[in-house]
């Protein structure tokens, strides 16, 4: 699988550092309240269990499966919430975390659902900030890395829902694209 990667663009080194540094800003930040994590599948579940390793009081956790990709580079267009999730978040302090934000369809299509559940607070979580494809004016309460336009996998981020595993972010070789019969 590592013989796929053309360039190391986060390594586990630096993933690690940032979780702990964004766990002790979301530890101050919700300090003394009843919050609930909700998270993006599939994409956010290794950043996700990363995260929550490091905060050592309770917390709610439920998840949403959002499909937007399918087997391409780019996403298909408008997301659509297939899966919801299932606590009540009324007058909860509501953090939503996924793995990126790219054009932004995912992550407003998910706040707009869970807006009206009728949270106290509602923030946003990402892993990865890529801007350069933004359609939605839509920015991250809490973001760990901003990345360029290039396609990434790795840490939970997929390719054809490969490459999940890898411990580290990084870009695949044009070969890997051309052997599934995608151009990039």
């Amino acid at each position: 699988m590592e013989k796929d990667i053309a360039r190391v663009i986060i390594s586990e080194e630096k993933i690690r550092s940032k979780l702990i540094e964004l766990s002790k800003k979301l530890l101050c930040d919700y300090q003394d309240k009843d919050w609930t994590i909700i998270a993006i599948l599939t994409g956010s579940l290794v950043f996700l269990t990363d995260l929550i390793r490091q905060i050592p009081v309770p917390i709610r956790l439920d998840t949403i499966d959002v499909a937007t990709y399918g087997e391409s580079t780019s996403p298909m267009g408008e997301s659509k919430i297939i899966r919801h999730f299932k606590i009540d978040i009324k007058d909860k302090h509501v953090l939503v975390v996924d793995d990126i934000i790219d054009t932004g369809s995912t992550l407003k299509k998910v706040l707009e659902d869970i807006k009206s559940y009728q949270p106290r607070t509602l923030k946003t979580c990402v892993l990865l900030n890529r801007l350069g494809r933004r359609q939605f004016h839509i920015q991250p309460d809490y973001c760990c890395f901003t990345i360029g336009n290039e396609f990434v996998v790795g840490y939970g981020l997929d390719y054809n829902n490969k490459y999940r595993n890898l411990p580290f972010i990084g870009t695949l070789k044009d070969e890997c694209y051309r052997r599934e019969g995608v151009l990039v």
